[in-house]
C-alpha cells in the first residue's frame, strides 16, 4: 500500500512539475516587438527598433529585421535567476554563432532579454555598458490570432484607427481589418472619420484581433451596438456598405463579404461614391511618396 502510495504522489509531483514547466513556456513562446534596444550603451533608432519582430516557439526563435530572417535555436534554463537563453544560430547573419542571454518577464508582461553578443559568458545583470558587447531589450508580446479586446473608444484619430481602453485599463490602437478609408487630407477623409466617430464614439467594443503592424496598431475585427436594444455590429463591413471605406483587397483578397459590400455602395452611390470615381487611399498615398522623392 505505500508503495501504491508513494508512486501516485511520484505521479502527481511528475504532473504537477511538468504543468508548471508547460505554463513558464507559453509565457514567453509568442510574438515579440522590442520597445526599448540598448547596444553598447547606445540606444537603438525607433525606425530600426519598429523594424524588429521575434518569435519564440519552444526551443526555437526566429528573429527578422526590415525582413532579413535570423533563425535558430533557443534553449532556457529556468533553475537559476535570472533565467538564461543559450542561442545558437542557423539560418542568416548568426549562422553558426552562440549568443549567450539572461531574461526575466515583467509584472507586465515585458520580457527582458540582456544578450552577450560575444557568446562568452551570459550577462551578469540587465545593462548595456558603453563598449562593451551587451545588447539589453525589452519586448512587449503581441496578442494571439484571435484573442479578443472589450473596452471603450476614447478617440477616433483616423478615419479607419480607433483608440480603445480596454476593461484592464491598457489603451490599444485599433486599425479596423481588411478596409481602408480615405486618408483625413483626401477628399471625404474627414467626413469618413466624423461619421465613424459618431458610431463608436465612446461606446463600448468587442475586438477580434489579427495581428499587428509595424507600428504596433493592433488589426482587428471590431462589434459594437449602435443602440442599446440593437444586435451588434460588424463595424469593418458596415463602413464599406455605407460608402465610408474601401474594401482592402490586398490584405483580405478573399473577403467576399467585404467585396459585395464595395459593390452595392458603389452601386448605390453611397457616402463616397457620390462624386465619381474617388482616388484609393493605397493610390493616393503612393502619389505623395512619389511627390516627396521628387522634391
Amino acid at each position: 500500500m505505500r508503495s501504491a502510495s508513494i508512486a501516485s504522489f511520484s505521479l502527481l509531483l511528475s504532473f504537477v512539475t511538468s504543468s508548471v514547466l508547460a505554463d513558464e513556456a507559453s509565457k514567453t513562446d509568442g510574438t515579440w516587438h522590442p520597445v526599448s534596444a540598448v547596444l553598447g550603451g547606445r540606444d537603438f533608432p525607433k525606425e530600426v527598433r519598429e523594424s524588429i519582430v521575434l518569435k519564440l516557439s519552444g526551443d526555437q526563435y526566429s528573429v527578422t529585421v526590415n525582413g532579413t530572417p535570423d533563425k535558430g535555436t533557443c534553449t532556457i534554463d529556468r533553475t537559476v535567476t535570472p533565467h538564461q537563453m543559450t542561442i545558437k544560430g542557423t539560418v542568416g547573419p548568426n549562422q553558426g554563432k552562440t549568443l549567450l542571454a539572461i531574461f526575466e518577464i515583467s509584472d507586465k508582461g515585458l520580457l527582458r532579454v540582456c544578450y552577450d553578443l560575444s557568446g562568452k559568458e551570459f550577462p551578469k545583470e540587465f545593462k548595456s555598458p558603453s563598449g562593451t558587447t551587451q545588447y539589453l531589450v525589452e519586448y512587449r508580446k503581441e496578442l494571439a490570432d484571435g484573442a479578443e479586446i472589450t473596452g471603450t473608444i476614447t478617440d477616433v484619430p483616423d478615419s479607419d484607427v480607433l483608440l480603445l481602453r480596454a476593461e484592464d485599463k491598457k489603451l490599444h490602437r485599433i486599425r479596423l481589418n481588411g478596409i481602408d478609408a480615405p486618408e483625413l487630407k483626401q477628399d471625404f477623409g474627414t467626413n469618413a472619420q466624423a461619421e465613424l466617430s459618431r458610431l463608436v464614439k465612446d461606446k463600448a467594443v468587442r475586438v477580434v484581433t489579427h495581428s499587428e503592424d509595424r507600428g504596433g496598431q493592433i488589426i482587428g475585427d471590431v462589434y459594437v451596438k449602435l443602440s442599446e436594444s440593437a444586435e451588434e455590429t460588424f463595424l469593418n463591413v458596415h463602413l464599406v456598405a455605407e460608402g465610408l471605406a474601401w474594401h482592402f483587397v490586398r490584405y483580405a483578397p478573399d473577403n467576399k463579404v467585404l467585396a459585395e459590400s464595395e459593390k452595392k455602395a458603389r452601386d448605390a452611390k453611397a457616402g463616397l461614391w457620390k462624386e465619381g470615381t474617388p482616388t484609393a487611399p493605397w493610390d493616393w498615398r503612393r502619389q505623395q511618396a512619389d511627390e516627396a522623392k521628387k522634391k
